[in-house]
């Protein structure tokens, strides 16, 4: 235990996007999400999702590690490309099915469809 304060795990993160304002639109468009933001701001909240997270204004990076599950992954996929986004082929494991993508400004994310079990 980390300082006598029971066991840990993620309480919020952020996603590292390009241009905030672009960034709501792919992925408003692509997951459904709802965003708090201000006007002029550099970060924005995702407001709609049980798991608290937002996106941060601080160039495109790797959030390939960051498995977003969906119920169809084909269709996603083409969703991202549709949104002028990326993918990679769709991989297979016992986990279920997966994909590793690009938005429209460069940051990596994953896609993640469970097996049954998962």
């Amino acid at each position: 235990m980390a300082g006598g304060a029971g066991v840990c795990e993620p309480g919020y993160f952020t996603i590292s996007v390009e241009t905030l304002d672009k960034a709501m639109d792919f992925y408003g468009a692509l997951f459904g999400w709802e965003f708090e933001s201000e006007a002029d701001a550099i970060y924005a909240h995702v407001a709609n999702t049980e798991f608290p997270f937002g996106l941060v204004e601080d160039g495109a990076q790797d959030a390939g590690n960051i498995y977003f599950r969906v119920e169809d992954i084909d269709f996603m996929v083409d969703r991202v490309y549709d949104l002028g986004g990326s993918a990679g082929e769709v991989q297979e494991s016992d986990s279920g099915l997966s994909a590793v993508c690009l938005d429209d400004q460069g940051t990596r994310f994953s896609l993640w469809q469970p097996a049954e079990g998962y």
